[in-house]
């Protein structure tokens, strides 16, 4: 019996002849990178496509339980952080079944392309450096960053946010954090691993210390009453097969068990 691939199967079971869809998705800025990329693979084997819209994972979750529509229309998928979608679940009830993971990151420190990387190996050796640094950049806590509010604690643990608050520049999301880096207004950010290379011109310089490390998990789930549910089903169950996770690890993430 001929065998068929995870990609053939798919194509089966959607059906060729069946008539394309338009999914509509939100999810947050750390996996913008890996669906966009998804996404058209996933739109060129099925002919389904893709209408997304990308934020942080606090965003996401209060524009979703306010009733968001999306291009005019209710949204069918979401891809956030673990905390993100229990929010929906708990507070809104808007979560079809179980979310699945996509993968999970850690936060890292970006610095421009070439520049040498200050040493953050343990907590003194991160607050001296943010002591000693021009500027430095991360997620704006008020936008409900993952990254940001974690870093904005940290400022606040190490007993320094007063004393960095002046030269600290807080963008929406880790993609705007690593812009600055890249153009030269900050010296280094700390943002997702995912989102640092995403950004031309800025490479992955090391990793907050384990004590001070936040590994966070991202997941897809669909939504209640999603009008296109069985295509978001489809892409759902492509993002999380082999083709998805070897895409979710080539931008940094940890994907598997």
């Amino acid at each position: 019996m001929r065998r068929l691939s995870f990609t053939g199967i798919l194509l089966l079971l959607l059906g060729s002849a069946a008539t394309a869809a338009e999914i509509r998705m939100r999810a947050t800025g750390a996996v913008q990178h890996t669906l966009i990329e998804l996404a058209e693979a996933f739109e060129k084997q099925t002919g389904h496509k893709i209408k997304a819209a990308f934020g942080t994972a606090g965003a996401v979750s209060n524009l979703l339980i306010k009733g968001e529509l999306l291009d005019g229309g209710p949204v069918d998928l979401v891809f956030s952080s673990a905390g993100s979608l229990k929010n929906l679940d708990v507070n809104a009830k808007l979560v079809e079944a179980a979310p699945m993971v996509v993968g999970r990151v850690r936060i890292g420190i970006g610095v421009k392309t070439g520049d040498k990387a200050p040493d953050i190996s343990t907590p003194e050796a991160l607050k001296a450096a943010l002591l000693a640094a021009p500027s430095f950049a991360y997620g704006d806590p008020a936008t409900g960053a993952t990254t940001g509010i974690h870093f904005a604690k940290l400022l606040d643990t190490m007993g320094i946010a007063e004393a960095v608050k002046s030269k600290a520049v807080l963008r929406r999301g880790g993609l705007l954090v690593m812009k600055e880096v890249a153009d030269g207004r900050a010296t280094f950010g700390f943002t997702q691993t995912s989102e640092i290379k995403a950004v031309p011109g800025v490479m992955i310089a090391g990793y907050l210390p384990d004590a001070f490390q936040l590994v966070t998990a991202y997941s897809g789930t669909i939504m209640k009453d999603a009008p296109q549910a069985d295509a978001a089903r489809a892409f759902l169950t492509f993002v999380t097969g082999p083709a998805g996770q070897a895409g979710f690890k080539s931008h940094g993430f940890e994907v598997g068990p």
